[in-house]
């Protein structure tokens, strides 16, 4: 069924290419949607292309100090399984130090962690009295160590056995600054939003972050799994911690700031056999938070990101600038083809903007299905979180930049003060 599928995928895309070469007349009929069809076509193709050109880097039997942060905030039902299995890990134990931070948690986090602690003395245990935030807790736990590297993992993720000992090999390049593990869905089953999350988060890592690690352009080293040398994150660590956006305290998006200023003088890579586990949202309200807060600090970070990316490696930072764009971009075609030319024009716009959804919808599903080392009925669910997204998604990319100095978390009640505007 692995073979089947990718056959299929071979050739959509053939098909998918075949056409865009014809498709290209249209661009003097209709230039808007033309080129926009055309570029975005060649965009998401050559992510695929180049994530095929990706290859993890090799065993250098490197083993550094390490110290793995780990903030928690009401986590009382996830931290523990996450701290044993970091606990878990094949290291050798007199070079990690893991470092728990609890910020000002209102349920039993802080009981849950003693306990682990009670049963190992390598755990650090750092508690804050009140919630101060994600970031603060995060650089508390850098401070607390003097490990050459700094690894980070979420509250509610938890590592294979390996993990860590393949994310390290990486720095046996010394131009590398971080360095992005693999992300997973650990509660794939709970619904159906988690499953349609399950691939996204595939093809996410396995497409779009090796692509960009192919050039050591790697925009987000995500908070679920990743490294970084302590060298590289030092000079910022105060910045980066009082990072202040239109006034206001940046609350969000920490790994994404956090990457940017490593980005600016070293390669951020991906690696992809060093693979966590993560719990997602598994209820529309909930999701649609999410990605209003990802969103928010996208909006924040590509204002960042965009003044410097030109000075790294020209196809990394082209394919950046085209990855801030297409998305404001987005909003505005998916209006026009499917509003204003049924209702102004007689062309068939709609039709051909929905079969282009849908190919690039199979492209995603069958990819899954064909990369994935388990064939199941889980790759539908990557074709419907592409109209899922035209329907929900899309859309919050404006609302999201209109909104970008709002410090609210949104999926966690936080007990941290409203902060006064400046």
């Amino acid at each position: 069924m692995r073979v089947i599928a990718g056959v299929y995928l071979g050739a959509i895309v053939v098909a998918i290419i075949a056409y865009k070469s014809v498709f290209i007349e249209v661009v003097t009929v209709d230039p808007i949607f033309g080129v926009y069809s055309v570029v975005v076509c060649a965009f998401i193709l050559s992510r695929f292309f180049l994530s095929f050109v990706y290859r993890p880097v090799d065993d250098h039997g490197l083993e550094p100090e390490v110290a793995i942060v780990i903030p928690a905030f009401n986590e009382e039902e996830a931290i523990g399984q996450t701290l044993r299995s970091i606990l878990a890990v094949d290291y050798p134990p007199s070079k990690v130090e893991v470092v728990v931070v609890n910020d000002g948690s209102t349920d039993n986090t802080l009981v849950e962690i003693e306990a682990v602690a009670a049963e190992n003395p390598r755990v650090q245990v750092i508690d804050f009295p009140q919630n101060r935030g994600k970031r603060p807790a995060m650089a508390a736990g850098i401070r607390a160590t003097g490990a050459e590297m700094v690894a980070f993992v979420d509250s509610d993720s938890t590592l294979d056995p390996d993990a860590l000992r393949i994310l390290v090999q990486g720095f046996a390049d010394p131009s590398v600054g971080a360095i992005a593990g693999h992300g997973n869905v650990l509660n794939v089953r709970d619904s159906w939003i988690t499953r349609m999350q399950a691939v996204r988060y595939y093809v996410a890592f396995r497409v779009v972050k090796a692509a960009e690690s192919v050039f050591g352009v790697v925009t987000c080293a995500s908070g679920c799994f990743s490294a970084y040398r302590r060298e590289a994150i030092a000079p910022s660590l105060e910045a980066w911690e009082s990072q202040r956006f239109l006034g206001r305290i940046a609350t969000y998006g920490d790994d994404r700031a956090l990457t940017n200023y490593v980005l600016r003088g070293w390669k951020v890579r991906y690696e992809s056999r060093a693979i966590s586990h993560t719990i997602v949202p598994a209820t529309f309200p909930k999701f649609l938070r999410q990605q209003l807060r990802w969103k928010r600090s996208w909006t924040r970070e590509s204002t960042i990101v965009a003044r410097f990316i030109w000075r790294k490696h020209p196809l990394g930072s082209f394919a950046t600038y085209l990855g801030i764009v297409l998305p404001l971009v987005a909003p505005i075609i998916a209006c026009r083809a499917l509003l204003w030319m049924p209702l102004f024009s007689a062309g068939g716009t709609p039709v051909i903007y929905l079969i282009g959804l849908y190919a690039m919808a199979l492209i995603y599903g069958l990819y899954y299905a064909a990369r994935h080392g388990r064939f199941d009925t889980l790759w539908v669910y990557g074709v419907l979180f592409i109209f899922f997204y035209l329907l929900f998604l899309l859309w919050q990319t404006y609302y999201a930049i209109a909104t970008a100095r709002n410090g609210s978390w949104g999926t966690r009640p936080s007990t941290r003060p409203a902060e006064a505007p400046s």
